[in-house]
């Protein structure tokens, strides 16, 4: 009796061990989940919180202060020139960027301060969402006549990403009311007015930045002095 019993003990015992095997191997799996599910929640925690980290004013880098005259919104200079240049333009665009860096003064001294030239920017918001952020907390500076300010200020720490946070950062260094500022652009006040210069871009057959019209005509930056010269000298 002894002997018919041991091949049903040792089919007993593969048949546990099987189970304890596919046991073993289910926890593993459970747990391997687990640990994925934790470091994507990690992560996505880490995407929607530090973005939205406050920024000290401190690391803000701050712009050579430019003088401006006759300043009026967006726009600088003598409404009654003889030529209208408008400059659409991306605050992460990196050309934007140069061009505000290395041409713009010479541009505000040479046409813009003589009369001869009024100046007007205008956002042309495609390059990233941060771009409209951008856009609208200029706006924003704007309702406190700092927009020409605070647009010196985004092109001065080009290369971030302009955060909701970065933006307010600049706003308190640049000198901002706060309170106006907050309740501004955390109503996204001018939301509708960044689209709507970039529809207005693009009904114009704009496609890059950044661009400039001339009295109605459409140069980039390289070309941007000549054909001031050409307008100067029909007017």
């Amino acid at each position: 009796m002894a002997k018919s019993a041991q091949p049903t003990e040792k089919k007993v015992s593969r048949r546990d061990a099987f189970r304890a095997q596919k046991q073993a191997q289910q926890h593993r799996t459970r747990l391997i989940w687990i640990v994925v599910a934790t470091i994507v929640a990690l992560v996505l925690a880490a995407i929607l919180i530090i973005p939205n980290l406050p920024v000290s004013p401190e690391n803000v880098k701050v712009p050579t202060p430019r003088e401006r005259t006759m300043v009026d919104g967006t726009s600088v200079g003598d409404p009654n020139a003889p030529v209208k240049v408008i400059e659409f333009s991306d605050f992460n665009c990196i050309h934007c960027r140069n061009f505000w860096e290395s041409s713009e003064s010479d541009l505000y001294e040479k046409y813009i301060a003589t009369g001869k030239v009024h100046f007007s920017y205008v956002t042309m918001s495609f390059i990233s969402p941060t771009s409209f952020t951008a856009a609208e907390a200029a706006y924003c500076a704007m309702d406190q006549g700092m927009f020409w300010e605070y647009h010196d200020y985004i092109f001065a720490n080009f290369g971030v990403d302009f955060t909701s946070p970065l933006l307010k950062a600049i706003a308190q260094e640049a000198g901002l009311d706060m309170s106006a500022f907050n309740n501004c652009f955390n109503s996204n006040k001018y939301q509708l007015r960044v689209q709507q210069d970039l529809k207005d871009a693009q009904d114009q057959g704009i496609n890059s930045t950044p661009t400039f019209v001339v009295n109605g005509e459409k140069t980039d930056s390289g070309n941007l002095f000549a054909v001031i010269e050409k307008q100067l000298g029909e007017n």
